[in-house]
């Protein structure tokens, strides 16, 4: 053999060829791409280098889980209750006019069965059973009205349009009377002990009826997870409450016309309120 011939070797390969893979079986592989310009050296780059989310190198965790809770802003619940309402404004308009067709008949009904002459001498006479029945009746309707817009309320908060005629088969109709009696009764006690003890707790247990619509609780359980609901938010609670109260007068003084619309607004921020305190999805 000639001692003159050059030492046989790989060819060059051109940097632009793309780097076959290595022999199956084979132990030997590429080396790794550089690194771009400014980096540490390894490959791939430390976590943080260039994924743009600080040290971690990774985007943060969404919000949620154990423990996190959803901001809320009553103003925020107001404004939502008001977009809710005005992009359904005609069935909550359809329902305020039922609502005043039933308030009219009992009306109407009251006036009949009332004594001729409540100025006899007779002191029952004013206790007349007829007009003792529309009154019960009108009452227990008032406590069915209230569960049912809220029951809509509920549907808005969950991405469904309120329909006047899809709430009637969704009310526990038992449970929402005797947690609206219940809690008059209580409100009714209370305001005999100096007042106050009334207001406390006719706001504690604001929340009762939708704890009954929403997850037909019992009346009693409905009330305790009301009070547990609002003392773990007392602050943003009062402030709803004064907010709302301040919207259902201003809807009073406008000739009554105005609670067409701030009562349904109130409704819709009341569970707006209910499902953000518990960290539920608002839609």
């Amino acid at each position: 053999m000639s001692t003159n011939e050059p030492p046989t070797g790989p060819e060059p390969q051109d940097p632009d060829q793309p780097v076959p893979p290595p022999p199956y079986g084979s132990t030997s592989y590429p080396p790794p791409p550089q690194d771009p310009p400014g980096g540490s050296g390894g490959y791939p780059p430390p976590p943080g280098q260039f994924g743009g989310y600080g040290s971690g190198g990774y985007p943060p965790p969404p919000p949620g889980g154990p423990g996190y809770v959803q901001p809320f802003s009553a103003p925020d619940a107001i404004s939502y209750g008001f977009n809710k309402f005005g992009a359904n404004a005609g069935q909550w308009l359809l329902a305020g006019l039922a609502i005043v067709a039933v308030s009219i008949v009992f009306s109407i009904l009251s006036w009949i069965v009332q004594p001729d002459d409540l100025s006899d001498s007779n002191p029952f006479a004013a206790l007349n059973f007829g007009g003792a029945v529309v009154n019960l009746l009108s009452t227990l309707v008032g406590y069915l009205i209230t569960a049912y817009v809220y029951r809509g309320a509920l549907d808005e908060t969950e991405g469904r349009r309120f329909t006047l005629s899809g709430l009637f088969e969704r009310v526990p109709v038992g449970n929402a009377i005797l947690t609206s009696l219940l809690v008059s009764i209580g409100v009714t006690i209370g305001l005999f002990l100096c007042i106050v003890p009334g207001i406390i707790f006719a706001f504690l247990s604001y929340f009762a009826l939708l704890f009954v619509v929403d997850r037909n609780e019992s009346p009693v359980e409905a009330i305790k997870s009301s009070i547990s609901l609002i003392s773990a938010n007392v602050g943003s609670s009062l402030v709803l409450a004064l907010l709302s109260i301040l919207i259902l007068i201003v809807g009073t003084c406008l000739c009554f016309i105005g609670l067409f619309v701030a009562y349904p607004v109130v409704a819709i921020a009341t569970a707006y309120a209910y499902k953000r305190f518990q960290n539920q999805p608002v839609l």
